[in-house]
């Protein structure tokens, strides 16, 4: 059971997605919203923030912006024309400099933060970016030289952000949380890379204490605690990785793999997804514990070689429909012929990790069970031959991974017929 009154972690993996989407919509729905232009129409990016309205759009030009904002709870995007390689927002790195960017205005999916480098932020909570009540949708930013007390990058309490295709690099917590600190709430991460944070206490990229949490497609490597080098799930945490990467992240107490995930009194639902040292008694399907074989992680390349046991060796229902591409832009869905499919999908397998190794690509359609292409008839018929409890390993009808082929399933195979 989930933790809102029945609900199940894949109810709110859902909800997650539909967040996305709605965000996305409102893009679409505000085609005519105003344009603000910074530095042309506004000097600073907190003054575009202050003259918009909801559905408004505030592009920044590249350069470096030395200031913090705050998006006051306004329904807008704010996204750099440049990307997070020329388009930089600097808090200065002083001491009470504060957060980066902040969010505590009831902001929801429709408030999103599109390509830039965050760094500077020194704050007691949330160096780079302070989530307090809020759901905001971030794409696309690297945060990084971000430092806290608790959650050097991005804190989060009561929120329910998602965040797509992000670098977490160098940030640090005198607490806990390196990268994230997840109090009461349910963030959802895809495609993120987290590499070289550290805590003091718990959780070099991540931690979460009474809250909910879900990753997909991310790898975590080289981040350092006192425990849970890569994550630390507290008291009372539901968390699903699916399809992600966790390697040679440090724990100053403890043995490897309570190194990558240390966890007390809470929930993990692990499937897809390479982890250090892999402890049996973490169970789930389609795990591993073989080297990722990174193609130079002594200088941040994490990419992988071609002989890589994480291609084709994921799931594909854990990400498509959220995103089609891997954390450097490339095809999502791709097939390297020298590697046999370990993983779960047809016709080709998605690859565990940030980065997806580059082959042959496909699209691949959530529902078709069979691989042609198609959503159909064939497809429906494979989806009714599994109704009911679906256990094995790869149950290609199981559409909402809930290990039950049902009705939900058969909605979703409808809404993607054709």
């Amino acid at each position: 059971q989930g933790r809102s009154g029945g609900e199940t972690e894949q109810d709110m993996t859902t909800r997650h997605i539909a967040r996305m989407a709605a965000a996305i919509l409102l893009t679409v729905s505000t085609a005519q919203a105003a344009i603000i232009n910074v530095p042309g129409d506004e000097p600073t990016i907190q003054a575009g923030i202050d003259a918009a309205m909801n559905g408004d759009e505030i592009v920044v030009a590249p350069g470096t912006y030395f200031e913090t904002i705050n998006f006051l709870g306004k329904a807008i995007t704010l996204r750099s024309s440049g990307g997070p390689e020329v388009t930089i927002i600097d808090a200065g790195g002083d001491l009470g400099a504060g957060s980066v960017v902040t969010c505590d205005g009831a902001e929801g999916p429709g408030s999103v933060l599109q390509g830039f480098t965050i760094t500077g932020g020194v704050a007691f909570e949330g160096g780079g970016m302070y989530n307090d009540g809020s759901s905001p949708t971030v794409i696309g930013c690297v945060f990084e030289g971000n430092s806290a007390n608790l959650g050097g990058g991005i804190y989060v309490v009561s929120s329910s952000p998602t965040i797509v295709g992000c670098r977490f690099s160098q940030n640090s917590a005198t607490g806990d949380g390196g990268a994230i600190y997840n109090l009461y709430g349910s963030p959802a991460l895809f495609n993120c890379l987290m590499s070289a944070n550290s805590a003091a206490e718990l959780g070099g990229a991540i931690f979460s204490d009474l809250a909910w949490l879900s990753l997909t497609n991310c790898t975590l490597t080289g981040n350092t605690a006192h425990s849970g080098g890569g994550i630390a799930n507290y008291a009372g945490v539901e968390m699903t990785l699916s399809n992600c990467i966790l390697w040679a992240n440090l724990a100053t107490v403890g043995d490897v793999f309570s190194a990558q995930l240390w966890s007390t009194s809470s929930s993990e639902t692990v499937n897809y997804t390479c982890i250090e040292d892999l402890s049996a008694a973490l169970g789930g399907e389609g795990n591993i514990d073989s080297d990722p074989l990174f193609v130079d992680s002594a200088n941040g390349d994490y990419r992988l070689q071609s002989a890589s046991p994480c291609i084709d060796a994921g799931h594909n229902w854990s990400i498509v429909g959220i995103t089609d591409t891997d954390l450097d832009g490339n095809p999502r869905f791709t097939d390297d012929l020298e590697t046999p499919d370990t993983g779960c999908g047809v016709p080709v397998v998605v690859d565990m990790g940030a980065y997806e190794f580059q082959g042959d690509p496909f699209p691949v359609k959530l529902g078709d069970i069979d691989g042609d292409g198609v959503v159909g008839i064939t497809d429906f018929l494979a989806l009714l031959a599994d109704w009911g409890s679906c256990t094995q390993t790869c149950c290609l009808a199981d559409l909402d991974l809930d290990g039950n082929v049902g009705i939900t399933d058969f909605l979703i195979l409808l809404g993607n017929w054709g």
